[in-house]
């Protein structure tokens, strides 16, 4: 297959003129769940962009644009290698999104939008496998495929953050408080075991995430964050059912341990012994000899082999057997449980080459009546469905990512101007009629919240609070100056400002409006929360001015105007309004806010309702 050439058709009318004094490149982020890079500048500019293979690479230039800033190489992982962002010439900021070695992009899939003039998006489609002649040999005849060990269980990825220890778990967090206690439910069918810590924060690292543990009774271990002010966090342990009751300890180490009670001695691990030294490979599993008879009665499985040109993985048994498979979206790994099975001695599986479709296959015996199959899958593929084509057979469907051939020349791609059409123009800020200069001297501070080390709130997909309010701040700070209203930023890109600094900064300047950004979130299960809220403290009026111009023209849940008592609100000598644009761990807010073109229409109500409120009080 081969790429036809894009011819870069954009109407003269529809150019946006590169300024006389160059412009600034404010932010920008590359939103990994969605293979989107987002920018925004302090300017207009009309971006030139191309695709350039061996490697293959997205390349922007931003004419009249600089960085003012030291050159950045921001490695991504999985199909995109990185993101590198540099001066290319005097007068030219070059953006550069290289995919990882053997992928490539159809570019008339790539798609490069102005959202406004000053932010951009350049959408990406899934990265596909090039298309190279298979270089692995084939198998020759009679010859059979490799035998497979069960292992011991995946190994536990420990850090300084979370450790498996001799007598049970570490894990490193912050606390607030001293006096807190360490709240422990168990659920009723006793196969988790949650702890809520109040006061206290994890580590980025543990955000969200899941481990892997199947050590002492363990299965896995789930770390979230459930507030963010005051923190709370939350730990949920799977468990073996008659696994005994945890208990937590602070320790002086600046962490938290968590031991089960009566000792290590009293839990079982739901893996199997390690195989000895003698590298015998029946002592992988259990040889308790009351186990033997029911044992030998159970199905064996014998071998899992690659057939119908590497299109399923078959997984074959002497006995009828049934499987439950499980994908982990997030890593791609597929999971296969199977009950009351037992693992031949040795197992028959596939060869794993340069080019199969499975990078990696583990089998074990989880329990002397249970396997467990994880299977790995290769880039550029994906697994489907799980089925039974008979009794004694388990298939899992293995799915190739279609492939595209390498382009020998950098191919121009196709840019689509801002629609501005789609968002609702601002009302004008009134004007002195003799000299058209805006009326007074009005100043309004845009405090982005949190920043730099300070995430905020995290959301579903690893959202993070500070990467949406920024943009939306930036778009507020730019429509305002666009109608002549003098705006100062607490901060305007990616650095830590404490609460103090912003309210200081904001009496300091004389401001006669503050209003601070920011995005809401809940901690457990409960995603179906979402929607705006905005807060004052003494003075109602503008929060109800950005409020109301906010349902009026964005598609969100109305959660009403309230009072708090954010120190922001009580410490600035000025009407103030906090601003929560919405919950990032909502289902729907969190699809929406990961939007630049929903962010920016948020953008435009906020700065609208900052408008309405200076034309009432006639500032």
């Amino acid at each position: 297959m081969r790429f036809h050439w894009l011819l870069l058709s954009i109407l003269s009318t529809l150019l946006f003129a590169i300024p006389a004094q160059a412009g600034r490149l404010l932010y920008w982020r590359f939103e990994s769940n969605d293979n989107r890079l987002v920018f925004t500048t302090d300017s207009q500019v009309q971006p030139r962009a191309q695709l350039i293979p061996n490697p293959t690479r997205v390349v922007l230039d931003l004419p009249g644009i600089i960085l003012e800033r030291p050159s950045v190489n921001q490695a991504i992982g999985g199909t995109i290698k990185s993101v590198r962002i540099g001066q290319f010439n005097a007068q030219t900021t070059r953006l550069v999104i290289e995919l990882a070695e053997g992928y490539t992009l159809d570019p008339q899939k790539v798609t490069v939008k102005g959202i406004s003039p000053t932010q951009w998006s350049v959408d990406l489609p899934t990265p596909q496998r090039i298309a190279r002649p298979s270089t692995s040999p084939s198998l020759p005849p009679g010859s059979t495929p490799a035998p497979l060990r069960p292992f011991s269980g995946p190994p536990v990825r420990t850090s300084n953050d979370f450790q498996v220890t001799r007598s049970g778990l570490f894990i490193k967090l912050e606390r607030n408080g001293s006096n807190s206690q360490i709240q422990v439910n168990r659920s009723d069918d006793r196969k988790t075991i949650e702890f809520i810590l109040p006061e206290a924060s994890l580590p980025q690292s543990l955000l969200n995430q899941t481990k892997l543990v199947n050590k002492y009774g363990v299965g896995e271990i789930r770390f979230e964050q459930t507030r963010t002010s005051p923190p709370e966090a939350r730990i949920t342990m799977r468990v073996a059912k008659d696994s005994p009751n945890w208990q937590g300890y602070y320790s002086r180490l600046g962490g938290l341990v968590l031991l089960p009670k009566g000792g290590i001695s009293r839990v079982r691990d739901l893996t199997s012994p390690e195989p000895s030294a003698n590298n015998n490979p029946s002592n992988s599993v259990s040889q308790n000899p009351s186990n033997s008879v029911s044992q030998n009665q159970l199905p064996t499985i014998s071998a899992i082999q690659l057939i119908n040109n590497d299109t399923q993985l078959l997984i074959q048994s002497n006995k009828p057997i049934r499987g439950r498979g499980n994908l982990d979206r997030r890593t791609g790994v597929y999971t296969i449980n199977i009950p009351n099975t037992q693992l031949a001695e040795p197992v028959v599986g596939p060869q794993l080459g340069k080019n199969s479709p499975i990078y990696e296959l583990k089998v074990r015996q989880l329990n002397p009546e249970s396997v467990e199959i994880l299977v790995k899958p290769s880039p550029g593929i994906r697994f489907g469905k799980l089925t039974q084509p008979n009794q004694q057979v388990l298939a899992l469907d293995v799915n190739s990512v279609q492939t595209l051939a390498i382009s020998p020349e950098p191919k121009p791609l196709d840019i689509l101007p801002p629609a501005n059409a789609s968002v609702p123009p601002i009302n004008s800020y009134p004007t002195d009629s003799s000299s058209g200069a805006p009326k007074g001297r009005v100043l309004v501070i845009i405090d982005p919240g949190h920043g730099g080390k300070d995430p905020g709130a995290v959301g579903l997909r690893g959202l993070e609070e500070k990467n949406v309010i920024l943009p939306i701040s930036l778009d507020v700070s730019r429509l305002l100056q666009e109608q002549g209203v003098q705006v100062k930023l607490t901060r305007n890109a990616d650095y830590f400002v404490s609460l103090r600094g912003r309210a200081d900064l904001a009496n300091r300047v004389g401001a006669d409006i503050f209003v601070s950004i920011h995005a809401n979130a809940v901690g457990g299960s409960r995603s179906h929360i979402n929607g705006v809220e905005v807060f004052y403290y003494g003075h109602k009026d503008l929060s109800e001015a950005i409020h109301s111009s906010i349902v009026r023209s964005v598609n969100v849940d109305d959660r009403g105007v309230k009072k708090g008592r954010f120190y922001v609100l009580r410490k600035s000598g000025m009407p103030a309004s906090l601003v929560e644009v919405g919950f990032v761990t909502g289902t729907e807010d969190n699809r929406k806010l990961s939007n630049p073109a929903y962010r920016l229409k948020m953008a435009q109500a906020i700065a609208q309702g900052i408008l309405d409120y200076i034309r009432q009080k006639r500032l």
